[in-house]
């Protein structure tokens, strides 16, 4: 008599295959990321930070060295491979938008190095998980759409994370490795905080996997890693030597290194209590890494897995502890290696409790991800109009080599009078009496006619200024005044006083107005100098302004009822 062979059970999926499913389910929940990232690409509002970047990518097409010529308080790589493409798309209010279809290839290099860490930490199968939650990650996602270093830097820490973690590790893999963490340094000098964690989380994976390795196996992984040092130092070594030859290294170092170099300058989103953050949080992750290298497999899985884990664990406790001003995109490198870990948590829960609806269950989590994004930014709301209207204002007002006022660059096509960027860490030291607020004279030496019209980040001496000397015509500001605040009679004497010279008309009721400037005849433009003026108008009037003439040439009319900052939304 046979034995009766039992129903055979379902075959469990296999490290490194992909239910077809599952497949196609990721596949296209990645078409929707891209084709909603192409999307937001042109209504998404702009950051502060994008023509920031892009003003200092434009001083490079015009021959100006960053640090020296213009201010910048970041390194230059960014800027200077986005320059040939500024430099052939010219001066276009719609600039911005192409300059984020240009960042379109290096998000899509992100989303390849979190499948190869995904596939070589964990399995194919989480590879896939992880780079659908990442491409579709609020946090990350709108982000990753600015044009700014950080979404250059992000691909560059990724792949070399990538470097590190894939394939059997060599010497030849720690060289490119390290290659890949100098370019790093070239784009963002954030990459100490990454480098100092990368070495924690590389001795405390060697501490947690020690008993697997052994002296001599741990000795012979530190043995092969010590060209990640060499390799990093060729990228930063070549940018030091560069500025040096054009005489720029101060200007180089101050701006990359000593502006940025401001304790407590975030004290009120990030006081000194959290500095106990990280030393709080260590044992536990290690305790975690311990136990994740315990339930790997085999020895390579147990250190990589061990190692990711804490990678992302250290920075991210790391930078609540010891970052001074934290921003929303210094968590960008974090969230890709996070995405890896919880796709490993999420395909594993789903194998456990959920196997038979797993396509079902991650389908509705990218679903899920889609609402969040859409209900986060509602794509039928434009936020990219303020700056387009900011730069067709000062291709109107303004020519090439002209100077212009703004916080940090919106302008893009035009030098800032005042050299520092306006921002928190120009105000701390503006505070502390190191960077002098010369906003005035800058206006008045450069002869600059067109300022942005928000006072927001002006120093107060410079906002004064503008504000007693500019006339609001839109999202801009143009040398003027109003010269009376009442109606005046025929004849009736004016007196005024100019503090930036150049060509005006007097403007009342909506156009120039004929009478008698400063004792002659006067129904045009006249070149005014600094000093005290009178007007006397021909005939009755309203409220009565002096007005840049060249924005009364372009059609440009002032608002005289409210002198003050408008900041038109």
């Amino acid at each position: 008599m046979s034995e009766e062979v039992p129903p055979a059970a379902p075959a469990p999926v296999e490290d490194g295959s992909i239910p077809p499913r599952e497949k196609s389910t990721g596949a296209l929940l990645l078409v929707v990321a891209f084709v909603l990232r192409c999307f937001y690409v042109f209504r998404y509002r702009y950051d502060s930070d994008e023509p920031q970047h892009l003003h200092t990518t434009w001083g490079w097409t015009q021959g100006l060295l960053q640090y020296r010529d213009f201010f910048d308080n970041h390194t230059p790589l960014f800027h200077i491979l986005f320059s040939p493409l500024v430099a052939a798309l010219g001066e276009r209010t719609n600039i911005l938008d192409f300059m984020r279809l240009a960042i379109v290839p290096l998000w899509l290099v992100s989303l390849w190095c979190v499948w190869l860490i995904g596939a070589a930490v964990f399995s194919r199968r989480v590879a896939l998980w992880a780079t659908v939650l990442i491409s579709m990650l609020p946090w990350w996602f709108f982000c990753a759409v600015e044009y700014r270093t950080d979404n250059l830097w992000t691909p560059l820490w990724l792949g070399a994370v990538a470097t590190l973690a894939c394939g059997q590790f060599s010497k030849r893999r720690a060289f490119f490795g390290g290659l890949l963490l100098g370019l790093c340094f070239t784009v963002s000098l954030k990459t100490t905080l990454l480098c100092a964690v990368l070495a924690m989380a590389v001795g405390f994976t060697l501490l947690v996997g020690a008993r697997r390795l052994g002296l001599a196996g741990m000795g012979r992984i530190l043995a092969i890693a010590w060209p990640v040092l060499a390799g990093m130092v060729i990228a930063p070594a070549i940018l030091v030597a560069f500025f040096a030859m054009k005489g720029a290294l101060d200007p180089f170092l101050y701006g990359t290194i000593k502006h940025n170099l401001v304790p407590d300058v975030d004290a009120k989103n990030h006081p000194s209590g959290l500095r106990l953050i990280f030393w709080i949080a260590l044992p536990f992750l290690l305790a975690i890494a311990a136990w994740i290298a315990h339930r790997a497999p085999d020895t390579a899985r147990a250190l990589r897995r061990a190692g990711l884990f804490l990678l992302a664990g250290l920075y991210y406790t790391a930078l609540y502890t010891f970052w001074t001003l934290l921003t929303r995109q210094d968590y960008l490198p974090f969230y890709p290696l996070a995405m890896v870990l919880l796709a490993a948590l999420l395909i594993a829960l789903v194998e456990r409790y959920a196997a038979a609806h797993s396509a079902r269950v991650l389908a509705a989590l990218g679903g899920l991800l889609i609402i969040l994004l859409l209900a986060g930014r509602p794509p039928w709301i434009d936020g990219t109009q303020r700056e387009r209207e900011i730069l067709g204002e000062v291709l109107r007002l303004t020519k090439p080599g002209e100077f212009v006022m703004d916080f940090k660059g919106e302008s893009v096509f035009r030098q800032r009078a005042f050299f520092y960027v306006t921002e928190p860490l120009t105000f701390v030291r503006m505070r502390r009496m190191i960077i002098a607020d010369t906003v005035a004279e800058d206006l008045v030496s450069k002869q600059v006619f067109v300022v942005l019209n928000q006072d927001r980040w002006y120093p107060k001496n410079g906002a004064k200024f503008m504000t007693d000397n500019y006339l609001a015509v839109g999202r801009m500001r143009v040398a003027g005044k109003v010269i009376s605040t009442k109606p005046v009679a025929a004849n009736e004497v004016i007196p005024f006083e100019v503090a930036v010279p150049g060509s005006y008309e007097v403007w009342a009721d909506g156009g120039a107005i004929p009478g008698e400037l400063d004792g002659s005849p006067n129904s045009a433009a006249r070149d005014l100098v600094v000093g005290p003026h009178e007007f006397k108008p021909a005939a009755p009037h309203g409220k009565v302004a002096l007005f840049w003439s060249r924005a009364a040439e372009a059609g440009f009319q002032p608002v005289v009822d409210q002198p003050g900052w408008q900041d038109f939304k």
